[in-house]
């Protein structure tokens, strides 16, 4: 499917950490075209009265009760997996959202204690992001999307006070940042530095611009 015809943001709510109070604002200010539980994000949905589009996973960590509630109240919305699989339910999630068409996702419950999944989510931005589609993980906290190019951040829209850039390939060319407390024209960062974490927007637009790599960018608030 073409970046161009990807117009759908689809809502993924993941079984790891939930703010519910945070959640419940998020998806209240925002408009999905399609909701998808991954195993137990079935949890927050059912406390939420929220009911997916798709239910999917093997099921493992949710309660038996919650997934007996989904059973009964949309039991053609539930796709069962083997617990022995490839991919990870919020990797499925992911997948599902992309054939059908999404252009925007946003992973809420993709962060948590479970260092592992967290890392495995952040490489999973990549898996939109090959596809042209935008993918976003948030929490209460932090707001983490990938990016192959420029972008733009509008002051009255960040989500916390720090930004902070991370390499995800092993460098990123060419860095140039406008409208931050730190700026810098067309360097390069490495791998294997902190140099890009913590700065903040002082314009009403800051700028990221790069000629070659992958970053990660992170919003964050204490």
């Amino acid at each position: 499917m073409a970046a161009s015809d990807r117009e759908k943001h689809v809502l993924i709510i993941s079984g790891g950490s939930i703010d519910a109070a945070f959640a419940r604002a998020y998806i209240r200010e925002r408009q999905f075209d399609m909701v998808i539980s991954a195993d137990s994000g079935m949890e927050f949905c059912r406390e939420a009265e929220l009911l997916p589009d798709l239910i999917l996973g093997d099921f493992d960590s949710a309660s038996p009760q919650t997934l007996a509630f989904f059973q009964k109240e949309c039991p053609e919305r539930i796709e069962t997996f083997p617990a022995r699989k490839d991919w990870t339910d919020t990797e499925l999630a992911i997948i599902k959202a992309l054939d059908a068409g999404a252009g925007k996702i946003t992973v809420l419950g993709g962060t948590g204690t479970r260092l592992d999944h967290v890392m495995g989510n952040i490489h999973l931005l990549k898996k939109a992001l090959d596809a042209g589609a935008e993918c976003v993980l948030a929490d209460a906290h932090n707001r983490i999307r990938m990016t192959a190019g420029t972008l733009k951040l509008k002051k009255k829209e960040q989500f916390g006070k720090y930004v902070s850039l991370v390499p995800f390939t092993s460098q990123i060319t060419g860095l140039t940042l406008r409208g931050f407390a730190y700026n810098v024209d067309n360097v390069t960062l490495t791998a294997g530095t902190s140099l890009g974490i913590s700065n903040e927007i002082q314009a009403e637009e800051a700028v990221i611009d790069f000629q070659e790599g992958i970053l990660l960018v992170m919003e964050s608030r204490d």
